[in-house]
């Protein structure tokens, strides 16, 4: 048998829904953009993050996500 016999591919590893993964993706993003030195409106950020989370959780009520 060869090593990569035993492995998995990294996006096996954790199964995480849209809504984890933009949660996931937006954490990051405020942090990068937080620390780049340029101006950043936090407030309108997480508004417009609420907002799509919102959006995104009607979406999956309804089973499209």
């Amino acid at each position: 048998m060869s090593a990569g016999e035993h492995t998995k591919p990294l996006n096996m590893t954790e199964r995480r829904s849209t809504i984890e993964e933009y949660t996931q993706f937006c954490l990051e993003e405020k942090e990068r953009r937080m620390n780049s030195g340029a101006d950043f409106d936090e407030q309108s950020f997480d508004e417009a993050t609420e907002l799509t989370l919102r959006k995104l959780e009607m979406l999956a009520d309804e089973g499209w996500v």
